[in-house]
């Protein structure tokens, strides 16, 4: 789906959903896994669109960005992004999109500090497993990584990888099961996570460092979120300075045996991922084999 039908669900959207009527002035923010849009009415107010578009070609409903809303309102006191208080945040479903909104936020230049980044992603996990009885309900366990196993049947069959990284995704994703099988004695917290907290989905605002994209949250280890945080450094050799901050600042219980482990079971729901991705974007196979190349060998290693 266009940037430009993206444009059109929101106008639509936002102009029935205020009561004027009127179009919005609309600016795009960001165009990748997801579209977003900020729209300012008529009178000036403000709001953040999200658009499942990528993931759309797989995620089918309103079931995920459901969850975004539902989580971060239950860490409303916390440096998180903020469902719309002006509009119905949603999500909502429009021209064959679904679509959320949010609060603006002030970015400011650069970077969020990575050390907050990484006192906050502790204190939002410390609240996350104060409240994890009253969401765990709500939320899949081990989310992200059952869901990968039926993107992996796409990206089998897409044409995006080669045979050979097929065949070492597949014996890679066996191992991976077998790590996710025994991840919960091994945790020092199995709760709500967030689900894809790495470096990128952190906002630098004028309230600080603000932890964005809560729709892959999942009740699984905390450990998989430092897993997630630490994977552009420990598998690609990336953002060294800024990850070692973040998770040196990272003061709530974890076990870093099993962030190592979980390295490869990040890495397997990544790969079919960037595969689903790919089919619009195929510069995006140069990044695909260099998580592939990362993969153990053979099944044995």
């Amino acid at each position: 789906m266009s940037v430009v039908a993206a444009m059109d669900v929101v106008s639509r959207l936002v102009a029935r959903l205020d009561g004027s009527g009127a179009a919005p002035q609309l600016s795009l923010v960001a165009d990748r896994s997801n579209t977003v849009i900020r729209a300012r009415s008529e009178e000036g107010g403000v709001v953040i669109a999200r658009v499942a578009t990528a993931t759309s070609m797989v995620r089918i409903g309103m079931t995920f960005l459901k969850r975004e809303v539902l989580i971060t309102r239950s860490l409303h006191t916390l440096p998180v992004t903020r469902p719309s208080k002006r509009l119905d945040p949603g999500p909502h479903e429009e021209g064959g999109l679904v679509v959320s909104f949010w609060e603006p936020e002030t970015l400011r230049e650069g970077i969020a500090d990575p050390r907050e980044s990484g006192r906050t992603l502790a204190s939002i996990h410390r609240a996350l497993d104060a409240s994890s009885a009253e969401l765990a309900g709500e939320l899949p366990e081990w989310g992200g990584f059952v869901e990968a196993r039926s993107v992996l049947s796409r990206a089998r069959t897409n044409g995006v990888m080669t045979e050979t990284q097929v065949e070492r995704l597949d014996r890679a994703f066996a191992r991976a099961e077998g790590i996710v099988s025994g991840a919960r004695e091994r945790s020092a917290s199995f709760q709500v996570v967030h689900g894809d907290a790495h470096s990128g989905n952190v906002l630098n605002t004028a309230r600080g460092a603000v932890w964005a994209d809560w729709e892959d949250a999942f009740v699984g280890p905390v450990e998989f979120d430092l897993a997630c945080l630490r994977s552009r450094l420990d598998l690609l050799g990336e953002d060294r300075s800024v990850i070692e901050a973040m998770t040196e600042a990272y003061d709530a219980p974890y076990n870093p045996e099993l962030v190592r482990d979980l390295a490869l079971v990040r890495n397997v729901q990544v790969i079919p991922w960037l595969s689903v991705f790919a089919e619009r974007d195929p510069s995006l196979k140069d990044r695909i084999a260099s998580r592939v190349d990362r993969l153990p060998p053979h099944s044995g290693a």
